[in-house]
């Protein structure tokens, strides 16, 4: 199931240069922008490249990243039965 929030399309730069041009509707990503430490927000975004050319020459999609990384567990401390002996 694709659960991607698709914002936007663009295409590759007329010009050969490995840039992509696209535009994106502020009313579809006012409501993904997150707050970090220092008070700025950001907004997250993924551009991928599309299988195929859509009708009106896009070639690269846009979607929200909501990716999370997942927190490192904390280190478990191991304990040997026998710690006390030489070798």
């Amino acid at each position: 199931m694709n659960n991607k929030k698709y914002v936007g399309k663009g295409k590759q730069a007329q010009n050969g240069a490995e840039l992509v041009n696209f535009s994106i509707a502020e009313s579809k990503i006012k409501d993904f922008f997150k707050e970090h430490k220092n008070g700025e927000r950001y907004l997250a975004l993924t551009i991928g490249k599309m299988r195929e050319t859509d009708m009106y020459g896009n070639t690269h999609t846009v979607f929200i990243d909501e990716f999370v990384p997942s927190k490192p567990q904390a280190k478990q401390e191991v304990v040997e039965e026998n710690a006390d002996l030489p070798f």
